[in-house]
């Protein structure tokens, strides 16, 4: 549990340390609260309690590895064409420090999902909710910027094209993760 406090506390030690487990074990939780607990709480609680069906939880846990692979090989070809020497492997082991966002985004998109009716004609909880979204993107996106900065070692204006290509990629894939069924893009 130490380590996931280092992580939270100090995510520039942390990408500095390349603390492996931490990162698998935050993409495999992010991964699980889509794919699983997701249609899990909908088949519980949602409106109209869906089937579970396990072969979409599968291809969608399976899309969600496959979505933090390619993300990683994107920054991998991205950050070397600047001049990084981290890596494929480096950037595959620590990307996911910068998940504790992501999956805390995850647990919101599903809790809202199913219990939209608490936010529905609430301006009170829609204005929270809001709030809250653009602080999970604010987190994700200071740590997308001191993991280009201090990770991968980018400085000047190597560090701000790779800032902007990598910025682009990020809003395909979000959206592409979005049209095969991620409702929290795993990036």
């Amino acid at each position: 549990m130490s380590l996931f406090a280092e992580a939270l506390n100090h995510p520039i030690e942390a990408y500095k340390h390349k603390r492996y487990t931490v990162s698998w074990a935050l993409v495999i939780i992010t991964i699980l609260i889509n794919s699983v607990f997701e249609p899990i709480l909908h088949h519980f609680f949602g409106v109209s309690s869906p089937e579970i069906d396990f072969l979409n939880m599968l291809k969608i846990t399976g899309i969600g590895i496959l979505s933090y692979i390619i993300i990683c090989f994107a920054f991998w070809v991205v950050c070397k064409c600047f001049g990084s020497k981290t890596t494929f492997t480096e950037h595959l082991s620590t990307w996911g420090i910068s998940y504790f966002p992501t999956a805390l985004c995850s647990i919101v998109v599903a809790i809202t999902e199913v219990f939209f009716f608490l936010f529905w004609n609430n301006t009170i909880l829609g204005m929270l909710l809001n709030i809250v979204f653009v602080a999970i993107l604010i987190w994700k996106f200071v740590l997308y910027f001191i993991y280009l900065k201090e990770f991968v070692g980018l400085v000047k204006w190597r560090f701000f094209a790779a800032f902007i290509i990598m910025g682009i990629i990020i809003l395909i894939m979000a959206a592409l993760n979005g049209y095969v069924g991620l409702k929290t893009p795993i990036l």
